[in-house]
Order: C-alpha cells, then sequence, then structure tokens
C-alpha cells in the first residue's frame, strides 16, 4: 500500500489491515495522474506491472529501450495514465499482489479474495474524520490489539509514531545541537522536519478533507489522536462508561453528537450496506447528482430524525 501510494494519484487517509481483509479510507486524484510526465507514466506502470523477471520471480528493472519505446506510444500512455487516477485499478493492484502471493505460500490456485471490494463514498468532513476513526480502532474493537498505539497494521499506529517521533526530534534539537543531525538520521528525519507528520507517507491530516471545510473543522493531528485515544478507551471497554472530557468538544467541532459517536464507535459494521455516508443534506445533494429520491443510511451517526432517508434536492 506504501508502495501504490507513491505510484497512482491516490492519497491515502485511513487503513487497517486485518486477519482475514482489510479497510482503505482513500481519495483518488486523477487530475494528478493527468499532470504526470511520459516518462514518469511508463516508469510507474512497470514498477507495478515489471515487464520481466529474473529467474527466482524477482521482477527486472524496465530497459530504457522500452522506457523510450512506450514514451513513443501515446495511446498506451494515454490508458496507463488514466488507470493511475483510477480506484478500480488501484484496488485490483493492491489486491492481486497480495493473492498471487497467498496463493504461491500455500501452493494452490484460484480466487483469494472473497469479492472484488465494496466502496463507500463519504460525503461531508464528518463522514470521513468517523470512518477514518473507525478504521482505526478496528483492532481495538476486535479485541485483537488494546490501544491505538499497539495496533500495529493500521494508519492510527503510524500517525502516533510519527508524533512521538517528533517530539522525540524536539528534545534532541534542544538538548543535543551538536549531535542533532546524525541522531535524527537514525530515525528517517532531517533537521529541516519540523511538523508531527513529516517524514509520514500517509495523507497528511491537514490534507484530509472533504469539499469546502470550516478552519476550526480541520483536523491536526494532536486533535485526531487525542479522539482517537480517548474512543479507543471506551471501545476496549466495550462499553460508554464516563465520556472523556476532552472528546466531547471535539466531536462537537464536527456537528456530531457524543452519543451517536459511541454508539458508532462501538458498533460493528456501521459504515457498511451504504451507498453514501454523510449528513442528511450532504445525502440529498448526493441523491439529486444520482437523480434518486433518497440514500439511506444505517450509522447512527447521520440517521436523524428522518429514519436514515435523506429526499433529494
Amino acid at each position: 500500500m506504501r508502495l501504490l501510494s507513491g505510484i497512482f494519484a491516490v492519497d491515502i487517509a485511513a487503513y487497517a489491515i486485518m486477519a482475514n481483509h482489510l479497510h482503505v479510507v482513500c481519495r483518488m486524484q486523477p487530475q494528478r495522474s493527468q499532470g504526470m510526465a511520459d516518462e514518469t507514466v511508463v516508469r510507474n506502470w512497470y514498477a507495478i506491472y515489471p515487464a520481466d523477471y529474473y529467474a527466482d520471480g524477482t521482477p527486472k528493472p524496465p530497459a530504457e529501450a522500452l522506457i523510450q519505446a512506450r514514451m513513443h506510444d501515446q495511446e498506451w500512455i494515454g490508458i496507463r495514465r488514466q488507470r493511475l487516477g483510477d480506484l478500480g485499478w488501484f484496488m485490483k493492484a493492491l489486491k492481486e499482489a497480495i493473492g498471487r502471493r497467498a496463493n504461491r505460500e500455500d501452493g494452490c490456485t484460484g480466487a483469494f479474495w472473497e469479492g472484488r471490494f465494496h466502496s463507500v463514498p463519504l460525503l461531508d468532513q464528518a463522514a470521513l474524520i468517523a470512518c477514518m476513526a473507525y478504521v482505526d480502532l478496528n483492532p481495538v474493537r476486535a479485541r485483537v490489539s488494546e490501544t491505538p498505539e499497539r495496533s500495529h497494521f493500521t494508519s492510527g499506529y503510524r500517525r502516533i509514531r510519527a508524533r512521538n517521533r517528533h517530539r522525540a526530534a524536539t528534545r534532541i534539537r534542544s538538548r543535543h545541537p551538536d549531535r542533532a543531525e546524525r541522531m535524527l538520521a537514525r530515525v528517517g528525519l532531517t533537521q529541516t522536519a519540523v511538523h508531527p507528520e513529516d517524514g509520514l507517507w500517509l495523507c497528511p491530516l491537514s490534507q484530509c478533507v472533504v469539499g469546502e471545510v470550516l478552519a476550526n473543522r480541520r483536523f491536526a493531528v494532536d486533535d485526531y489522536l487525542t479522539v482517537l485515544d480517548a474512543t479507543g478507551r471506551l471501545v476496549k471497554a466495550g462499553k460508554r462508561g464516563r465520556i472523556p472530557p476532552e472528546l466531547a468538544p471535539i466531536i462537537a467541532r464536527l456537528d456530531l453528537s457524543v452519543d451517536a459517536w459511541l454508539a458508532t464507535m462501538l458498533g460493528w459494521r456501521m459504515f457498511a450496506f451504504a451507498s453514501a455516508i454523510g449528513s442528511a443534506a450532504a445525502r440529498a445533494i448526493e441523491a439529486g447528482r444520482r437523480n434518486v429520491r433518497w440514500i439511506k443510511t444505517h450509522c447512527p451517526l447521520f440517521a436523524g430524525n428522518a429514519g436514515g432517508e435523506s429526499g433529494a434536492a
């Protein structure tokens, strides 16, 4: 996933890799792939689908002659450019490599994945942040991990590690200025790294937005990780219990109910079996765009008083 995030025109906001499935919160950026140079398109494509392999199955780097030949084939490049900004091709590249490797290790053939994939559009900022937190808390909810910082195969774990690394870098600069550069290099940071998400391959939280978002609704790293920690403690307990005082004001910025937030985070498949997730107003706009009467949701965060339906505007 990390490799593909640097090849496809995609922003990965959150992910969770479980024992038999995975979740990805992402946004395709087709305009980014349209801006790629022809050579970049060619090299990116062969990084995913090599033209040749060594005897042991290791991919061979593409020959320069092949790259130059492809650069003169504008039809071929146009097709690949479009694919590098397409969700279906991103998921295909992600799942196919895993499926082939699993079959090779198990000495079998046939379909590895149960189905293609299920995609649900997130229509507004509240839906995006809630879904990111829900995905990051999957291991805690499944009792695989005790806390988000121990959920190794999630984006939350990566963000926590990056934030802690940034704090350590700040201490190193203040206490050991003469050795700072060498010590920072050991953890993959440079002297110019000043942000809690520097060196992180995930989409920065400042860019995890849907549409036009008010400044007070943008989530900083500490905001999101505070929500993750406070919610994770309640999810681990398996009940709402006493509401952490730091949780309510942050959730309120999204115009969400804390009770509905916890009901969602404590439940299962709250973001599944829907064709779109968001507020009633956002779903009404989406319903109009699709030329349907309403879009249902069973997620407590957005069900509202209308029984989970929104009429087309």
